[in-house]
């Protein structure tokens, strides 16, 4: 049997995944947004040399624009460096007030980036200054090695409080789920053993959570009642064993002495009851073997269905009456192998409802490949659904819940006042209830 997951991981991972992706989008940003940081200082430092430079320049046009290692400025475009002069052409990265930034951002510093700063000096001239990038000199590569160790330090205390906060959070959550899944496993445990009346009855377990222990309440109290009511249920069919086969019984027997005193056939009012008290017996014995759950199948016989048709038609040919009903019989001989009893229950209700509630006209019924086909006439009705007024509703229930115990198929349709029952004797895997009599002794059907 393939296992379930447990619910602890299943909790625990979906935390620590979503940790995981936190940390990850706070890697990325960090990275990103540390690289903007550097720019805004660098723009910063830029703006206020170039407003400092137009202060002086008001009062001394003729001062040098500034110059230093960082940066350089001129005065008018065409003083700029042909590549400085494209890029001022193409639209900027990040702008920064009047510092405009072009190029990637890379946190690793590979790609290389240029900030910009345009600023008009009053005159009709406007002073530019970028930065300078002297890694590509000759020698002009500086080692800032002190500076270096303070920003290696400074991001593995960024990676060291990230392993921090994600190590004990895991370890954190681990525990809270055990904590909490702990007692809903205990309660699933408990669950297990309520089909023991004595289980029910017995003091619950302490889940720790309030909100466990009401809802090992209302479990048990439920599982009390179930099996309340199927004490009930099995009380009921002992009931209904003894108390309806004797009168059943006794029904029978009379009948029997009357038809021998009348020499051997019953006056039709007579046979009349002799017909419901056989249909009484054979509905009594089929729910009574219906609830006893018996899992074992019922022995098979040969059956001649020709026959079983003719004794079946004979036996119910009174519910035509006065109607002009034609029964289209098409019944193969193939051999088969059914449970009498059941076949014979089955098949005469659908009968009996295709006799008793057919409009005039021709009734088909047909068998062949171990599949039973009834078709007939049903009178006009304003009822859509089906309807035990109408013949239909509880002894078709009753036939689904047998045949479904049997294994059978039963399809039902009815369009434009033609009602057709498809019964397949195929057997396929039978439904059991899930309730369990262990009491009752009604009959079985063989």
């Amino acid at each position: 049997m393939r296992k379930g997951l447990s619910l602890k991981w299943v909790i625990s991972g979906s935390f620590l995944l979503l940790i995981a992706v936190v940390l990850l989008i706070y890697s990325q940003l960090l990275s990103s947004y540390s690289v903007r940081g550097l720019l805004y200082t660098a723009s910063a430092m830029m703006e206020e040399e170039a407003l400092y430079f137009v202060r002086h320049y008001k009062k001394d046009p003729s001062l040098p624009p500034p110059q230093n290692y960082f940066f350089s400025s001129v005065i008018g475009k065409e003083a700029l460096p042909p590549k400085i002069r494209q890029l001022l052409d193409t639209p900027p990265t990040l702008s920064f007030g009047a510092v405009q930034v072009f190029g990637e951002l890379d946190a690793d510093g590979q790609d290389e980036v240029k900030a910009i700063l345009a600023q008009p000096l009053g005159d009709g001239k406007t002073l530019y200054m970028f930065d300078v990038d002297h890694d590509h000199e000759e020698g002009g590569e500086v080692e800032t090695p002190l500076s270096d160790a303070y920003l290696d330090h400074e991001l593995n205390s960024v990676n060291f409080i990230s392993l921090a906060v994600f190590v004990p959070a895991l370890i954190i959550i681990v525990l809270l789920v055990w904590w909490l899944v702990r007692p809903l496993g205990r309660l699933a445990q408990w669950s297990t053993t309520l089909k023991d009346p004595n289980a029910v009855s017995s003091q619950r377990p302490n889940f720790r959570f309030k909100e466990f222990n009401v809802l090992a309440d209302s479990l048990a109290q439920s599982v009390q009642q179930v099996q309340a009511a199927s004490l009930r249920e099995g009380r009921l069919l002992r009931y209904t064993s003894h108390e309806l086969r004797t009168p059943l019984a006794v029904l029978k027997a009379n009948l029997e002495l009357l038809a021998l005193q009348s020499g051997g056939t019953l006056p039709p009012p007579l046979q009349r009851i002799e017909r419901s008290v056989l249909n009484m017996q054979r509905i009594a014995e089929t729910l009574l073997w219906m609830s006893r759950e018996r899992l074992e199948p019922l022995p098979e016989e040969a059956i001649d269905m020709a026959k079983l048709f003719n004794e079946l038609i004979q036996e119910h040919r009174y519910l035509i009456g006065k109607r002009d009903i034609e029964l289209i019989l098409d019944i193969s001989n193939e051999p088969c192998r059914l449970p009498p009893t059941a076949c014979r229950i089955v098949v005469g209700n659908f009968l009996r409802n295709a006799l008793q509630y057919a409009d005039e006209g021709s009734i088909e019924i047909t068998f062949e490949q171990l599949q039973l086909r009834i078709v007939n006439r049903i009178r006009d009705t304003s009822q859509p659904e089906e309807s035990s007024d109408f013949g239909y509703g509880l002894g078709l229930e009753l036939m689904r819940q047998l045949c479904a115990r049997l294994g059978w198929k039963i399809q039902v349709v009815t369009e434009q006042q033609r009602f057709t029952v498809t019964l397949d004797f195929n057997t396929t895997e039978p439904s059991a209830s899930p309730q369990e009599h262990a009491e009752g002794d009604a009959s079985e059907i063989n």
